[in-house]
């Protein structure tokens, strides 16, 4: 177990810790068994049972976010199985949030969300390869949109294509498909696709040919 967990046990009270195993399912299983451990060494007695128990449930945790099933379907594209509420938990923007995003805002958007995820967890050169497959995506897809005078639906398939693949391949090879981690919010990256947006939907229509 990392030495910050068992740290961050030591500062909490016995009621904070006992609200960590009494509610397991919100935080992450180090942060559980550290709770366990600490309150052990303050003198708390668990049964067999009451250890087997929390052991399994933390196991069941685990595989529960394992098992996970991505759905390209835009409503039904969730992974909240892998969610809590732990503030020890890496905050993470969702596969959901980066898949929509991709959708609205292009794939190259998305892929700078889930570079910030993957750079969190130390590994920015992975994270500049996730950017580098957003940038090169969108180029081309812009250049065979021209070529091929595409209709401008195709967009919403190729960016819903192009967000599965970032979360089917960059996520659960880099961030790991069970890693359990807090939602991080998107609203600042929403504000900024929208400061992008509305000006080049304003301008367009200002300018555009009609």
């Amino acid at each position: 177990m990392d030495d910050n967990f068992k740290f961050r046990a030591t500062m909490k009270s016995d009621e904070e810790l006992h609200y960590c195993i009494d509610n397991r399912e919100k935080y992450l299983p180090e942060t559980v068994e550290a709770a366990v451990d600490e309150l052990k060494i303050r003198g708390v007695e668990f049964s067999e049972e009451e250890l087997t128990l929390i052991a399994e449930d933390m196991q069941a945790r685990k595989e529960l976010a394992a098992s996970g099933q991505e759905n390209i379907n835009l409503f039904k594209y969730t992974d909240n199985d892998n969610q809590v509420e732990d503030p020890d938990a890496p905050a993470f923007y969702s596969k959901r949030a980066i898949y929509v995003f991709s959708i609205l805002f292009s794939v190259l958007f998305g892929s700078v969300m889930l570079a910030i995820n993957v750079a969190k967890i130390e590994k920015m050169g992975k994270a500049l390869l996730v950017v580098l497959f957003g940038l090169s995506y969108t180029a081309c897809t812009i250049i065979l949109a021209s070529l091929l005078n595409l209709p401008n639906a195709t967009g919403i398939f190729v960016g819903m294509i192009g967000g599965y693949i970032m979360n089917a391949f960059f996520w659960n090879r880099y961030i790991g498909k069970e890693t359990l981690y807090r939602l991080k919010p998107i609203w600042v990256p929403l504000g900024i696709a929208l400061a992008i947006i509305i000006p080049a939907i304003i301008i367009i229509i200002k300018y555009g040919t009609p």
